[in-house]
């Protein structure tokens, strides 16, 4: 049995709370991004995310925890009775006690420790816990009411296991029957020294281990068993493989409908995150999971045949805009408690960044859109109180109807803490839902709008795209082209329109971008950018791949962006990597240039980020910085891209640009 102790404290390593304030507007005199002819809509959007004054809508406040509670929150629940519990990145859980004031660090108690990396929990109560963590599924019980568990039961641990670094079990969730479900992740070597690599073979292992590329080699590999699999866990125990095709899934809950859904991250075979619906039999893309498929053959695999079997996500979070690394997601079920966004889906992103995602069913699956919610590292006017941390991918609705996002620093950046995020009653000015129509979109909105600006179809843009699938990590966008809208039907009470589109397709992702929409008194909206993911039409009609393509013979994952290299003028080479930092970038870098502590450079406030020869920072964007959790682009991003992308990253948070060429 561990030592179990009622914990006193004033808050430990935490920092007090500070007075809550209103932030104003850009308050740390961040220089304004130029904007660049046709490329200002989706600066315009970002921008207004980032710096518009609006009246107060939601508090952030930083939770104070006990000293002894440390090594970051990888897990957030609540019991029935509405105990708070977390666990944390150095093995232990941690409760709350019933009815204890949110900001009291004197009634924490440590239920137990030792375990190995946990990332998930559901509580039956504060008797009862299930935990995922590396090694198995565990059910952790104080049998005899001393607030410290003593029984600990092994439920269903049949995947395989070795010392890779990456091999987590994220989790946790249950469905009405009662049945568990987790997902053991990909291995990878990518960041391992020279030693690490020629030792790992001869390190113990759980289960057979298999070094076998499926199709290609890509930095991730489903060494021993079930790695890239979604699995089922019944009460009893009985283990069951369910879904496979995942790389990373970080987030993952039981809709209220009774669905499954997870999040999946970015990466080799994914490009971009999302958030995907899955069932018994999906395949969501990744390859190396087929190694355990029953029946698996090498020989009859091609990757025209993995697209032809492909689930795209329900809804795609576009890598950049709409965060780089989301986790778990969660809906709000509060009955209107956290604002009008009742039955709505909140997902925490590692970039300091909560989204917002709307489903529906169409034709017989799920679908719809996402907007920017919370997050980046200036405080947009409708947030008040504590800067919303990077690394909060854990999320949970407590029983007074505030969100509760838990944060971890590692995987290159990140802070540890907790967080809890209340509204006080005032509705922001944002795009409420985006539904499917037959002609394009009916949008609704959380106040009336002027009938000047509602019933205008210049108030509208919209851009449509989809990716590649292919073993490289990420995609650019491809197939991009702008959709006229051709008619606003706009209700009389300002509170809806619908658009009528020149074209709606399936298998394509359509942004909205609405800067110009106000209301009466000229208020803009608080985030004016939205992506609809569209997999069906309303008659059924849908493509094969979902919202991907494969590589067209005569072209290359780089193609036509190439057009870049032959830019000569340095104001039109910042234009073009103006859009290309927005969409690949800001996740990590930020609006602001300033990064993420412990991780994604600050160009802002070190200078010497940018001192750097361009050669030098070139070869960074090119492979990536895994010990920062930065990509490849090279496999994204064409030569001239990169260029582009550089020279705007120098003139709007550097020195003006000097050494950039084509």
């Amino acid at each position: 049995m561990y030592p179990t102790e009622e914990v006193s404290s004033d808050g430990g390593g935490v920092p007090p709370p500070r007075e809550i304030r209103h932030a104003p507007s850009n308050s740390r005199g961040v220089r304004a991004p130029r904007l660049h002819g046709p490329l200002s809509t989706l600066a315009l959007a970002a921008i207004a995310f980032v710096a518009t004054s609006l009246r107060a809508g939601y508090l952030i406040e930083n939770v104070p925890y006990p000293a002894e509670l440390r090594g970051g929150i990888s897990a957030v629940t609540f019991t029935p009775s509405g105990a708070l519990v977390v666990a944390t990145r150095g093995g232990e859980i941690w409760i709350r006690r019933d009815g204890a004031a949110p900001r009291d660090p004197a009634t924490w108690r440590r239920f137990t420790r030792g375990l190995d990396e946990p990332m998930g929990l559901v509580a039956e109560s504060e008797r009862v816990v299930y935990v995922a963590h590396r090694p198995e599924l565990l059910r952790a019980t104080d049998t005899d009411g001393d607030g410290q568990a003593d029984t600990f039961d092994a439920l269903g641990a049949k995947w395989g296991l070795s010392q890779n670094y990456h091999e987590f079990f994220f989790g946790l969730c249950r469905d009405r029957a009662g049945n568990f479900y987790g997902s053991p992740s990909l291995d990878s070597t990518v960041s391992s020294s020279a030693e690490h690599k020629a030792a790992y073979p001869k390190l113990p292992v759980r289960g057979q281990r298999n070094y076998e590329a499926v199709l290609e080699p890509s930095g991730h590999r489903s060494e021993t068993p079930w790695r890239g699999w979604v699995v089922r866990i019944t009460r009893e125990g009985l283990f069951e493989p369910f879904a496979n095709g995942f790389r990373q899934t970080n987030g993952m809950a039981v809709s209220p409908d009774g669905d499954l859904f997870v999040t999946d991250n970015q990466g080799d075979y994914k490009p971009s995150t999302g958030l995907l619906h899955v069932e018994r039999g999906d395949f969501h893309g990744h390859a190396a999971s087929l190694l355990w498929e029953p029946g698996f053959d090498p020989a009859a695999l091609s990757t025209e045949k993995l697209w032809q079997r492909l689930k795209t996500p329900a809804v795609v979070f576009p890598h950049g805009p709409m965060g780089n690394s989301p986790g778990e997601p969660v809906w709000d079920t509060t009955g209107g408690k956290f604002g009008p966004y009742a039955g709505q889906v909140f997902v925490g992103d590692y970039s300091r960044f909560v989204a917002r995602a709307s489903l529906e069913k169409i034709a017989g699956a799920w679908q719809g859109a996402c907007f920017p919610f919370l997050g980046r590292n200036e405080t947009p006017g409708y947030v008040t109180g504590d800067k919303l941390k990077a690394g909060a991918t854990r999320a949970v609705f407590a029983p007074d109807g505030s969100l509760y996002l838990a944060a971890t620093a590692g995987w290159g950046a990140g802070e540890d803490g907790l967080q809890r995020v209340r509204w006080d009653g005032r509705a922001a000015l944002e795009v409420r839902e985006m539904k499917l129509t037959a002609r394009g979109f009916r949008l609704t909105f959380t106040r009336p709008l002027s009938a000047a600006t509602i019933a205008n179809p210049a108030s509208y843009e919209l851009n449509r795209f989809r990716y590649y699938y292919h073993v490289k990590y990420g995609s650019p966008w491809i197939d991009e082209a702008r959709v006229a809208v051709t008619q606003v039907l706009a209700a009389d009470d300002g509170r809806s329109a619908e658009l009528v589109l020149g074209e709606l397709l399936p298998g394509f992702i359509y942004e909205l971008s609405v800067p110009t929409l106000r209301t009466s008194e000229g208020e803009p909206l608080a985030n004016p950018l939205g992506y609809y993911t569209v997999n069906r039409l309303l008659n059924g009609e849908r493509t094969v791949g979902g919202t991907t393509r494969l590589p067209r013979p005569e072209e290359t994952a780089l193609g036509a962006k190439e057009a870049i290299a032959d830019v000569t003028s340095p104001t039109a080479l910042i234009g073009a990597g103006e859009r290309i930092y927005r969409m690949f970038c800001v996740g990590c870098h930020q609006p602001d240039g300033r990064g993420i502590v412990g991780g994604a450079a600050n160009f802002v406030d070190d200078q010497s980020r940018l001192a750097k020869p361009d050669a030098e920072l070139l070869a960074v964007i090119d492979k990536g910085n895994e010990a920062k959790a930065m990509p490849a682009f090279g496999a994204i991003l064409s030569p001239g891209q990169r260029r582009a992308a550089l020279a705007y990253i120098r003139a709007t948070f550097g020195e003006p640009i000097q050494r950039v060429r084509p």
